[in-house]
């Protein structure tokens, strides 16, 4: 597994990966599930998978293949080793009944689609300025105590913290145990130049509430505060650590990445355009097995709708199913009844969780109406009332 590490150090600019690193990575790694592609004896491009639980809309969560790990040497690209390792995950999920759902972050935009990924999830980046960090308190932020802390002495906390809010948003992953402890590992290769990871928990009553992890970068007239973490049980213990995290001494600015894009924070902002807001795609969903993972979900308004599915990739799932389904769960099937809509894979990756609406899919043309009244059954049924985040990189 040296050699799979390697391929992705070297595909991803990355590298050499101290001991400790490669040992956390190893550690990451699902050997049964990971797969390669050889020139002769030599391995030139690799994939893996880690086994998930992603959250859907209506509170439930799904079983997940988490794409990770893909690598092509620079030296075979544009060989099709790609597509090889694509096609071999995708038909062993098929073939085996595992996982009705795959999940990936995209290194480029324009990989995955051609694969039937599609973009599910966006994040937020932002940037506060100290002159801009004015908030709109909540009741009950004076209630709220925090305390700096030694990550690694909180592990249990957090993980509790993060359990708890893992249910409320659509695209959240649950967290096997290593995961919090990597969280927690503060590697040289994990701080880029910053300080040691700190980490603020947030109690009332002397029980914790909320946490976040940060670190800081002492340069000046340009020093800053780096959030990577911030989870918390309501939103005057979440505004109590924004405040302070924005309150800094010596910091100039305090950035964030990986938001959710309608994240309290920026309702809790009184002037959130000073934040410079950033958002870019963040989660890919695919639909393994269109019939297991419609079913999977619940839907917001009843449903009862014939997609006619397009997938050239993964033929199993082209043609006309029907779902039907509501707040109490669903079923799809195989019908010979007329379509009311034809879509892609790609597109119904891209609605499954609610943040992408099928209405806005129609509008650019890669969604077909062919029952008046069909695209915004769909819209409805499938929606979330918040919007759906990638809570950890995979």
């Amino acid at each position: 597994m040296l050699r799979f590490t390697e391929l992705d150090n070297i595909a991803f600019l990355e590298g050499p990966a101290s001991p400790e690193m490669v040992e956390w990575q190893l550690r990451f790694l699902e050997p049964e599930r990971s797969i390669g592609v050889f020139d002769g004896a030599t391995q030139v491009g690799g994939a893996s998978i880690f086994t998930m639980q992603l959250t859907v809309p209506e509170a439930r969560q799904v079983p997940m293949a988490g794409v990770t790990w893909v690598s092509v040497l620079p030296t075979h690209r544009r060989r099709g080793g790609l597509r090889k390792l694509m096609r071999h995950q995708l038909h062993t999920l098929h073939e085996t009944g595992a996982e009705p759902v795959a999940g990936l972050q995209a290194s480029q935009a324009a990989i995955y689609g051609r694969f039937g990924y599609g973009a599910a999830a966006r994040a937020a980046s932002l940037t506060v300025p100290r002159h801009a960090n004015a908030l709109r308190l909540p009741e009950g932020v004076d209630e709220v105590s925090l305390r700096l802390v030694e990550p690694a002495s909180v592990i249990d906390a957090c993980r509790e913290i993060y359990d708890r809010q893992v249910l409320r948003r659509p695209g959240m992953l649950g967290k096997p145990d290593w995961w919090y402890e990597f969280d927690v590992a503060d590697l040289d290769e994990m701080r880029g130049g910053h300080s040691k990871l700190r980490c603020v928990v947030a109690e009332r009553g002397g029980a914790s509430v909320g946490f976040a992890f940060y670190r800081t970068k002492a340069a000046g007239p340009n020093s800053q505060v780096h959030v990577s973490q911030t989870y918390a049980d309501d939103p005057a213990a979440y505004a109590a650590l924004w405040q302070m995290l924005l309150n800094v001494d010596l910091a100039q600015e305090t950035v964030t990445h990986e938001l959710p894009v309608d994240d309290p924070l920026l309702a809790l902002l009184e002037d959130p355009r000073s934040s410079n807001p950033v958002v870019k795609d963040a989660l890919y969903i695919r639909l393994v097995d269109v019939d297991r993972a419609l079913a999977a979900r619940r839907y917001a308004a009843p449903i009862d709708v014939v997609f006619d599915v397009v997938d050239e990739f993964c033929p199993w799932n082209a043609g006309r199913w029907r779902l039907v389904g509501d707040e109490k769960g669903a079923t799809c099937a195989r019908t010979e009844s007329v379509a009311d809509l034809r879509v892609g894979v790609r597109e119904l990756g891209s609605i499954y969780l609610g943040g992408v609406t099928a209405r806005a899919l129609e509008s650019a043309g890669q969604v077909v109406e062919h029952t008046s009244g069909a695209v915004r059954a769909v819209s409805r049924a499938f929606a979330s009332d918040i919007q759906p985040w990638l809570s950890l990189g995979i």
